[in-house]
């Protein structure tokens, strides 16, 4: 079973999008809420999923938290 995610706190900006980041040592995802006015002038929607400056997914299900377990951490920074 995979971790869950560990969001940050909201940020906000002006235009009412609000971002925030997994702080999760290896994920750092940062999912981006956008809002804005569709074709026919309703308001509409959608999130943004980055990983550094890449855009890996526009809307749909949260990618999944990639952050590298306690326990193999532990174990990749034990000498051999």
């Amino acid at each position: 079973m995979g971790l869950k995610h560990k969001w940050s706190e909201k940020t906000r900006a002006p235009n009412g999008d609000s971002r925030n980041v997994c702080t999760r040592e290896g994920c750092e995802i940062v999912c981006v809420s956008c809002h804005g006015v569709d074709n026919h002038g309703r308001q509409d929607h959608w999130k943004e999923w980055y990983r550094g400056s890449e855009k890996i997914q526009i809307g749909g299900n949260t990618p999944v938290c990639e952050a590298v377990p306690t326990s193999l951490r532990e174990a990749a920074e034990v000498p051999a």
